[in-house]
């Protein structure tokens, strides 16, 4: 007996099974929840406001729109750093890690709040960036950490619906905002509510064990795991797949049917509520049919989105927007039902893998808003759907093939 455990620690020397880490009774899942998605709404919030507010801020800054461009471009991009912040994270503990986001995310966001020009706010939205790179993985990790696998499902569905609420409420309210006290008020508020929500989780534990401090992930241990490595690539496909569309849909829209911005922004409350479906479907009935099996039928349900935005979608306004409604719904109820799997592919190094993971969505974002940008002006919006359908293929025979629920393999 002891021999055989000796060899099974030899054969996996990241392997930490979900027994082995510290759990939490219902009440605390309860805590864990409200906490973790009280501070998700306020980085999710802040997040989606910069996109339909984007001339207001440019004009604030008197700045031109270009160069707004280029601060989305700038926070947007600090996601790559996103392995260092998880290999620290591994090594400080995770609460502590996802604290240290929302402060950081704090700070740049009051920093853009009260910027006059150019340079400062530049500062601000890198820090912005910043904090969010550390802060969205290592508060999978501290999940991942806290919740048995087998109702992981059910949380993570639960934290993730904040995201669709950020989108239908958090972002019309942040409007009436703009409206009544001008485009800095919703980022000093904002600034303030992350400083809150880093407060809020003092109230949360950390994880106590010793081998939850984990060291840093080595990636020659990475390279051997079959089922990470595809896991990785699996998260950079999807990524791609939707944001190739969702870089030209608006301006599709715009000029395939005539829809202006307030319509635009009408679709985008639509586009909530299926995001939402999808996560509210993912904590009622995930853990019921399996982590794997939601993430493969929500690819096959992303497909038919793009099969039919590449079809019939330019047929008629309704079929159009059906079709980018269930991209979306296949799209998020496949994110939110791959996260509890991607926690599980090194639990020993959990926060450095689910950070290289979200850096590869990164990276998969800024390669398909090239490819999409391209594809839309040359060969037209279906072709950039057409691809994004022989994409999400790929990314289905990847996931099926290779990826495991559990990535351990000895």
């Amino acid at each position: 007996m002891k021999n055989e455990q000796v060899t099974n620690e030899q054969s996996s020397e990241f392997a930490a099974t979900d027994s082995e880490l510290s759990v939490s009774p219902t009440q605390t899942e309860r805590r864990i929840v409200a906490i973790a998605m009280l501070a998700r709404a306020v980085h999710d919030v802040a997040a989606r406001m910069i996109y339909p507010f984007l001339p207001e801020i440019a004009t604030g800054l008197g700045i031109t729109l270009a160069q707004a461009g280029v601060l989305v471009s700038l926070r947007n991009g600090v996601g790559i750093s996103g392995p260092a912040f998880g290999a620290l994270s591994d090594r400080v503990g995770h609460r502590r890690s996802a604290m240290l986001g929302l402060m950081i995310l704090g700070l740049g966001l009051l920093i853009s709040g009260v910027a006059s020009g150019l340079s400062l706010a530049a500062l601000g939205f890198v820090l912005a960036g910043t904090g969010s790179a550390i802060f969205l993985p290592t508060l999978v990790a501290y999940v991942s950490d806290r919740v048995p696998f087998a109702r992981r499902g059910r949380i993570t569905g639960a934290i993730e619906m904040t995201w669709g609420f950020a989108g239908m409420i958090g972002v019309p309210i942040t409007g009436v905002i703009i409206a009544a006290s001008g485009w800095r008020a919703p980022f000093i508020v904002l600034g303030a509510a992350a400083f809150s929500g880093a407060g809020a989780m003092l109230l949360l534990e950390e994880s106590k064990e010793q081998h939850v401090l984990r060291e840093a992930l080595r990636f020659a241990v990475l390279r051997q795991n079959r089922s990470a490595l595809a896991f990785i690539v699996t998260w950079f496909l999807i990524f791609f797949a939707m944001e190739n569309i969702l870089v030209g849909y608006a301006a599709w829209l715009e000029s395939h049917f005539g829809l202006g911005p307030a319509q635009r922004g009408t679709v985008q409350i639509l586009f909530g509520i299926f995001e939402i479906m999808a996560s509210l479907s993912s904590t009622l009935f995930l853990d019921r049919i399996g982590k794997k099996r939601g993430v493969t039928g929500g690819l096959i349900v992303a497909l038919v989105g793009y099969g039919l935005l590449a079809t019939i979608g330019p047929t008629a306004l309704w079929l159009g927007l059906l079709s980018i409604s269930i991209t979306f719904l296949g799209f998020e109820f496949s994110v939110v039902s791959g996260i509890p799997i991607m926690g599980e592919q090194v639990p020993a190094a959990r926060g450095t893998m689910i950070a290289v993971v979200l850096t590869a969505g990164s990276v998969g974002r800024m390669v398909a808003d090239w490819v999409g940008s391209v594809l839309g002006s040359s060969a037209g919006f279906p072709m950039a759907a057409a691809v994004s359908a022989i994409v999400a293929v790929i990314t289905l025979l990847v996931f099926t093939r290779w990826v495991k629920e559990s990535g351990i393999e000895g």
